[in-house]
């Protein structure tokens, strides 16, 4: 095999790695994650780049402690606005 049909068979079988579903944005699993499709600002009651718990839960009031840790990527007690976004490109959820 040449060394070009090595290097495009190797691209395709990492490509379909990595959209094989195995990979995975937190460690526990979530209620449909549809329902948390809100914009950063407006759950950021204080204007401070980071979701607490108190404005977490103000806007999505179903939710229990666990989606805000899953959420919370860094454990640092708060959800900044990457974690955020990060968790809504996994899912697919847009603004």
């Amino acid at each position: 095999m040449s060394i070009f049909k090595s290097t495009i068979t190797l691209f395709i079988l990492l490509a379909l790695a990595a959209c094989s579903g195995t990979d995975r944005h937190h460690a526990t699993d979530l209620p449909d994650p549809q329902q948390f499709n809100a914009h950063f600002g407006d759950i950021d009651t204080n204007q401070n780049e980071l979701l607490d718990r108190d404005e977490f839960n103000a806007h999505f009031p179903q939710a229990d402690d666990s989606i805000y840790e899953a959420l919370d990527l860094n454990q640092d007690g708060d959800i900044d606005h990457d974690e955020w976004h990060e968790f809504k490109q996994a899912h697919d959820l847009h603004h």
